[in-house]
């Protein structure tokens, strides 16, 4: 089922193309460790997204692995899961945090211990009221087991479609305008309180908890060779079944 990244005995990996969304219902810590096991104590995250293909799902579709890569073993780094969703007709990244919340803190946590971090922040729109409290709950659950070594906290951003650009939301975290800026030093370098830092997607750290648990085979094993993996999608419009779907 897996090739490298170990799983625990009785969990098994997501079948078929069904893996971001889970099932209604509870979305605490203790269900969502037994539906996917607990995180990996050792793993090969960069080694895993490398051989896995994944990209990011903010829109850029950056490889992961190069990002990750960049920032790590740089001094202090701080992660940054981008959660913004600026885009109105998209749906996703906010479905994603209102019900599998720890599958993205999941993917923050071992992003964070790949690249040595110890401080790492969720960022979620102001008007997404459901999801903030999804989040903020998770995060204190998780916070109260003291298992994760990583300090995490939520930032409430501004409801502008530009301020999910990565340059603008660090420049917002660091008290400036939610704008993009255009000249080096990039996040990579220099970022969040003037710290290297890596800023990923929510949905692409789901997939990132699922890789560091289940490795690059297992999520390949959907999609084709050259574009892995699953997305998810927002329909709406003039169509019979708008909603939210993954598709491979």
């Amino acid at each position: 089922m897996t090739d490298l990244a170990p799983y625990e005995a009785g969990v098994a990996p997501p079948s078929g193309v069904a893996r971001l969304l889970e099932p209604r219902g509870d979305t605490g810590l203790a269900a969502h460790v037994g539906r996917y096991g607990s995180l990996p104590a050792r793993v090969d995250l960069v080694g895993e997204l490398e051989r896995s293909g994944l990209r990011g799902r903010g829109g850029a579709a950056f490889p992961t692995a190069v990002k990750l890569a960049a920032v790590a073993g740089r001094r202090r780094p701080v992660v940054v899961a981008n959660g913004t969703e600026g885009e109105p007709l998209s749906a996703k990244d906010k479905t994603i945090l209102a019900t599998a919340p720890h599958l993205v803190l999941d993917g923050l946590v071992l992003a964070a211990r790949a690249v040595g971090a110890r401080e790492a922040v969720v960022c979620v729109g102001r008007r997404a009221g459901r999801v903030r409290a999804a989040v903020e709950a998770a995060v204190a659950e998780r916070a109260l087991s003291g298992r994760d070594g990583v300090e995490i906290t939520v930032a409430v951003t501004p409801d502008r479609y530009v301020v999910g650009e990565e340059t603008a939301l660090v420049h917002w975290l660091n008290g400036g305008d939610a704008k993009p800026t255009t000249t080096p030093p990039r996040p990579f370098e220099r970022g969040v309180a003037g710290r290297p830092t890596l800023v990923q997607n929510v949905e692409t750290l789901a997939h990132v908890a699922l890789i560091g648990r289940f490795g690059a085979g297992w999520y390949r094993g959907v999609g084709t060779a050259d574009d892995p993996g699953s997305t998810l999608v927002t329909i709406g419009g003039a169509v019979e079944r708008p909603g939210m779907y993954e598709v491979a």
